[in-house]
């Protein structure tokens, strides 16, 4: 492969940043028999990585222009772009963006590429570091699909649940939003609190993790049939009503507020439960909270 100018490329593959992901997809990369030019602001880090068919090279300048595509995974969005400023010339090069950041940075940040003459694509990590380069490894990328199908095959070097999901930057920082800090965090935070309330009231930690098994096996059905439901608009349902679920809930937060326990999150879902009842919607299945989640539903 040669740059613009002619001259071939050294490497295949520039990660830029070199913490525990970074040098987690290095690992992969190199793995797949990559070649690989590493670079951190901290050098030590990258030259840890050394051998292998990883490189450290001590100039970003010439980790991007020497490789076929730069996958850049530091702290902020603001230090990735930070970090390659110094970049003279892109020729065509491929950024690929990887951590955790707004939509809105994932846009901006296509924007800074594509006034560089760089090809973008934005990601975001659903696994551990030790998952990358295995089956469990899940990256969801998003931007554009020529761009995704060129280095495809690159990428799912990272993880065999790695998967393209929106044509737009966009795309994977809002699932990252929705997966890792609308539901995973809020659910896990929402495990913590309920599982105070019931040692606390002399339930084993055995007894308990008998009980989740069945809750999270019914949660994978209902957390697909939510996102159908939402999406069709229809919320009909032949099981317990919107009201039956509020009614509940109500029980369980006075129990635990009894015991005192603050119990935020269930007081929040309970908030929701009694706003969907208000606006009229109890006959109808859980998902209807839907029609009050956005900032212009009428309270």
């Amino acid at each position: 492969m040669s740059e613009g100018n002619g001259r071939p490329k050294t490497y295949d593959i520039a990660v830029i940043g070199c913490g525990l992901m970074g040098s987690a997809l290095a690992r992969a990369f190199a793995g797949g028999g990559l070649r690989v030019a590493a670079w951190n602001r901290t050098p030590e880090r990258a030259e840890a990585l050394a051998g292998g068919g990883i490189t450290p090279v001590m100039d970003v300048d010439q980790a991007v222009r020497s490789s076929r595509l730069v996958v850049a995974c530091t702290s902020t969005y603001e230090t990735t772009l930070a970090s390659l400023e110094p970049v003279s010339a892109w020729n065509g090069t491929a950024l690929v963006n990887i951590g955790t950041s707004s939509p809105d940075e994932a846009e901006q940040a296509a924007r800074w590429a594509g006034e560089r003459g760089a090809a973008y694509l934005d990601g975001s990590i659903l696994c551990y570091p030790q998952q990358i380069g295995t089956p469990e490894g899940f990256i969801v990328f998003s931007g554009s699909p020529a761009v995704w199908a060129e280095h495809e095959r690159t990428l799912t070097l990272l993880g065999g649940a790695c998967r393209h999901v929106a044509d737009h930057p966009r795309g994977a920082s809002v699932i990252d939003a929705t997966i890792i800090g609308g539901f995973y965090v809020a659910a896990l935070a929402a495990y913590v609190e309920a599982v105070t309330y019931a040692q606390s009231e002399g339930v084993s930690a055995k007894a308990l993790q008998m009980a989740t098994q069945s809750a999270l096996e019914a949660l994978k059905y209902t957390t697909e049939e939510a996102a159908s439901s939402i999406a069709s608009g229809s919320h009909a349902t032949d099981q317990a009503t919107l009201e039956v679920y509020a009614e509940g809930a109500r029980t369980a937060l006075a129990a635990m507020r009894a015991a005192g326990h603050r119990a935020r999150l269930l007081g929040a879902a309970v908030e929701n439960l009694n706003a969907a009842e208000a606006a009229g919607f109890g006959k109808l299945g859980f998902y209807a909270q839907t029609k009050i989640a956005h900032a212009d539903a009428p309270a």
